[in-house]
């Protein structure tokens, strides 16, 4: 079987920046943080992906006539899967394939922002109703904190220090 010698490098490179397996080595993602920064990182047990489960459903964001939803399936083995659309009546503004995975003894928030390959943000914080996500290599965001709210889930987006901060307040779509 031939195959052109392009297709075997774009190939290779698209397995080293966007893993299939759900427990790669952190190193294997596109900006992600180095291995010697995954091991200062809390130890996370796949387990702890139970607790995130409030997350799951389909959240519903209003502003100025555009809408951006989120939808995050429920826990299927070690991985949530999760979609976001920002859109009006006539454009899609952008949309992001997510996920959040157990991976090599983390938990890690995989995005993929206009189907550009993934970046990895490593679980830093898990309490109850809040999880924080954090990569300080990339430029921005560095953090993703998503918290559990009376009337839904505000989801913040920012850099370490908290500047830059960008902020969508979901509600539950009925």
């Amino acid at each position: 079987m031939f195959i052109p010698l392009f297709a075997l490098v774009a190939g290779i490179g698209l397995l080293t920046i966007v893993p299939q397996d759900p427990q790669p080595s952190v190193k294997t993602v596109d900006k992600a943080p180095s291995v010697a920064a995954a091991e200062l990182v809390k130890k996370w047990d796949p387990a702890d992906l139970k607790k995130m489960d409030w997350l799951c459903g389909t959240w519903v964001s209003e502003d100025g006539g555009r809408t951006t939803e989120e939808h995050w399936r429920p826990l299927q083995g070690t991985t949530i899967l999760g979609s976001s659309h920002t859109f009006d009546a006539t454009t899609t503004h952008f949309f992001e394939h997510l996920r959040i995975t157990a991976r090599g003894g983390s938990i890690a928030y995989l995005a993929m922002p206009g189907g550009k390959p993934a970046v990895a943000f490593l679980l830093v914080t898990l309490d109850d109703g809040v999880m924080v996500f954090e990569n300080p290599k990339h430029d921005h965001p560095q953090r993703i904190r998503y918290e559990r709210t009376k009337d839904g889930v505000t989801a913040t987006i920012s850099l370490l220090d908290g500047t830059k901060a960008q902020s969508f307040v979901f509600k539950k779509k009925a």
